[in-house]
């Protein structure tokens, strides 16, 4: 009875045999083939995706710097890039290491109106990577070296679209080439505006348009021409110009005699050129040593001569005070 229950602690503890450890064995190896490759392949797209966004992240930075400055940082070589990004206060770039999540060295390098990034990735991943980042190319297949090249703010084809803030020596950067939509917002801190654009126009859609200057005087520059219909004027109970002014715009006043001419105005705009004439002496009574005294007196006209007007003065009396009499003519610009 002890003889058998010593050989069946002895089988309780023999372990297993060898068959069944070529089983266990196997079954371990199958489930590697298929864990490790989907294992691998969830970290290197984890890779792919992190490199991404640390490389836009990094040209970001850039991108800000070189709006900021005008200078892509550390150029002219730009090989230490990533170490000037790091030291500006506050960083412009922060958590992104000098090497790839592939543990690849971050490389950077520049032109006048370019900056690139290279960077190594493995195999069959530098497709990913390269797909995912814009202006991104395939440099070297055997390393699997990828670059990402930026141009300067405005120029590459993602920013094409934007203006710089600053002169980048190209006008390009800093040309609207669309209407300005300003969202009924206020246009501050503005310098002179110049429109290069035949006859253009400033027009308040809703309204009235008001120039107003802190000296209190909006004037219009020398050798310029103000066309308006009317002008409305404050001081007058906002009565209009063209109501205040007669038709009759006087072009000069001339003394003259009989037989003198008065040249006609030139008036512009549909004028027409008009005169009047009144006396500046009148004499006349009855003088007893003078015969016909008693009936003196004159008559005015302005006889039209073509280009000018004839003064013409009709006399009752003697030609001697006919000639003798100095009238004066008043010439104007009558508009209908």
């Amino acid at each position: 009875m002890k003889k058998h229950a010593d050989r069946s602690r002895i089988k309780a503890q023999a372990g297993f045999t060898l068959i069944e450890l070529s089983v266990v064995l196997s079954i371990l190896a199958l489930m590697a083939v298929f864990t490790v490759p989907k294992l691998m392949e969830s970290i290197n797209e984890r890779r792919v995706s992190l490199t991404i966004q640390e490389t836009q992240t990094f040209l970001d930075a850039v991108r800000t710097y070189r709006m900021k400055n005008g200078v892509w940082p550390a150029s002219p070589s730009c090989t230490d890039a990533q170490i000037v990004l790091q030291g500006t206060a506050p960083p412009m770039l922060a958590g992104v290491a000098n090497k790839n999540k592939f543990n690849s060295a971050i490389n950077t390098s520049c032109t006048v109106y370019t900056f690139s990034i290279s960077q190594n990735i493995i195999a069959d991943w530098d497709g990913d990577v390269a797909n995912g980042l814009p202006a991104t190319t395939i440099t070297n297949t055997s390393s699997h070296t990828v670059r990402t090249t930026i141009g300067v703010p405005g120029t590459e084809p993602a920013l094409d679209s934007k203006l710089s803030r600053i002169a980048t020596g190209d006008p390009e950067d800093n040309r609207m080439k669309t209407a300005l939509l300003m969202g009924q917002q206020t246009i501050a801190e503005g310098g002179d505006i110049q429109l290069s654009k035949v006859n253009p126009k400033v027009t308040a859609l809703n309204g009235e348009l008001e120039l107003a200057s802190g000296s209190g005087s909006v004037s219009i520059a020398t050798n310029n021409i103000l066309t308006v219909d009317n002008i409305k004027i404050r001081s007058r109970n906002n009565a209009l110009l063209s109501d205040l002014l007669p038709n009759y715009v006087q072009k000069g006043t001339y003394l003259v005699r009989h037989g003198w001419g008065v040249i006609k105005p030139t008036c512009s705009n549909g004028g027409l050129p008009r005169a009047s004439l009144r006396p500046g002496m009148m004499s006349g009574g009855y003088d007893p040593g003078v015969t016909g005294s008693g009936i003196f007196g004159f008559v005015y006209r302005l006889i039209d001569n073509g280009s000018m007007w004839v003064v013409q003065t009709d006399i009752w009396g003697t030609a001697e005070e006919r000639n003798k009499l100095d009238s004066l003519v008043d010439v104007y610009c009558y508009y209908p």
